[in-house]
């Protein structure tokens, strides 16, 4: 398959796939760079049953962790903001790591990071714009607004990061 639409259909319809592929390939690639850096250095992956808390993934590095939310988008991708749960960023320790791929290979291409050093909550984002839902929509046929969720300027990330600037992010 050639043809740029219909990998961006595919992106689409198998979101829940393509971020699970990636989730193993950032993860993959954080404990490579950190064995480089130091092969007796533990590294702990905890994967989220159930996202009710707004996290994906917890990685615990020595006596350091993060929760994670994990969001993915393809390299010609334009979204210009990336809804977060508001109980989430006020957890100690809490992060979104937005992962840059390619859209034919899924191959990560860069990092976009969103949080604090580790054990500090992320920057406040109480006064950013309420998400409204891409899909639900009340009764009147209007987007229905999300009132626990807000929408993170990409601007306010920073990256583009590689493999070993995001393990840095997350740990020191």
């Amino acid at each position: 398959m050639t043809d740029s639409a219909a990998y961006r259909k595919a992106l689409a319809e198998r979101s829940s796939y393509v971020e699970n592929v990636l989730i193993h390939r950032m993860v993959a690639a954080l404990a490579g760079e950190l064995w480089r850096r130091d092969p007796t250095a533990p590294f702990n992956i905890f994967n989220s049953e159930v996202d009710d808390s707004g996290f994906d993934l917890v990685l615990a590095c020595a006596e350091k962790h993060r929760y994670i939310q994990v969001k993915q988008v393809h390299l010609n991708g334009g979204a210009a903001k990336f809804s977060v749960r508001l109980e989430f960023t006020r957890l100690p320790d809490s992060c979104v790591v937005v992962i840059v791929h390619t859209e034919s290979e899924l191959k990560i291409d860069h990092f976009l990071f969103f949080g604090a050093s580790a054990s500090e909550p992320m920057p406040n984002v109480e006064t950013e714009r309420v998400s409204v839902s891409p899909i639900k929509r009340g009764e009147d046929g209007k987007k229905r607004i999300r009132p626990h969720y807000r929408d993170i300027p990409r601007k306010r990330f920073s990256g583009p990061l590689s493999t070993a600037q995001l393990l840095d992010a997350l740990f020191t």
